[in-house]
Formats: C-alpha cells, structure tokens, sequence
C-alpha cells in the first residue's frame, strides 16, 4: 500500500450487496470519502441470469454521491462474488475496500472472509449496528493523516 502525502489521489472501492445495505451505508461510506478526498468505485456483482434488482445500489450510492459531491464511478459486474471483487479491486489499484457486514447473513461473514485472506489491499468492515446518530459527529470530528513510518 502506498502512502499518500496528498488524499485526493486514494481509491476505495464498495462492494454492495442490494439497496437494503445501500441505503443503510451510502452516507456513512461516502461521508468517510468526502472528509479523505477519496474518490469512490462502488460495484454490485451479480450472478449470471440473476436479476437486475440488485443494480438499484448503484443508483443509491449515485444520488448520495451528487448530494456529497463525492466523485463515484458506479460497476455492476457479473461473476462469483468474492473473486469478482478481489480482480476489479486489483484490476482497478484501489487502495482500500470497504464493506458492509449484514446482520445474521452467513454468506456476507464467508464473502468477507474469503476477500480478507486473498488480498493484500486493507479491508475495513463496517458493523451491522451502529449508532448512526453519532457516526456524523464523528466524520467531521476525526483527523485523518498519514500513518508516521
């Protein structure tokens, strides 16, 4: 991973899973890519054949992001999900993946394991439950720097 003395230039990349986990975590994660300058890769990976409901995260994660004034680039993909994931995020160089877990869903724990163990890139999950009236107070309150070497 390199280091960054200017944020603008980091990549996170969003996996979503539907427009459930979409509207329960667009603002939060945009938020975050707001105060680090980040611009944002959000992807929904489906199945081959499965539908296209899904792919309405994208449009969630569009709107907040015009709301934000966040840069998005918005790819839905087709394929087995973990290593979807793992190639676009390499194929694309994103510097951190952020993902959210779902409460009780065994195959999120299993999705996220997998992308954990076979990729070097960091991986930051966000909880299931959490107390979304301070989340903003802490975004605007956290410093953000770059870790001392």
């Amino acid at each position: 991973m390199v280091y960054h003395d200017d944020l603008s230039f980091l990549k996170i990349m969003v996996p979503t899973s539907g427009p459930v986990p979409a509207l329960e975590n667009a603002e939060y994660i945009l938020s975050i890519a707001k105060k680090v300058k980040a611009e944002v890769l959000v992807v929904h990976i489906r199945d081959k054949g499965e539908s296209r409901e899904g792919d309405l995260a994208l449009d969630i994660f569009d709107r907040f992001s015009k709301q934000l004034g966040v840069k998005v680039t918005l790819k839905p993909a087709i394929g087995e999900v973990s290593q979807t994931i793992i190639e676009i995020a390499k194929f694309e160089d994103v510097d951190l993946i952020i993902m959210g877990a779902t409460e009780g869903r065994n195959v999120a724990s299993w999705i996220i394991d997998t992308i954990i163990k076979k990729t070097d890139i960091p991986v930051v999950i966000i909880p299931w439950k959490y107390d979304k009236k301070l989340y903003k107070e802490t975004i605007t309150d956290a410093p953000f720097r770059k870790p001392k070497t």
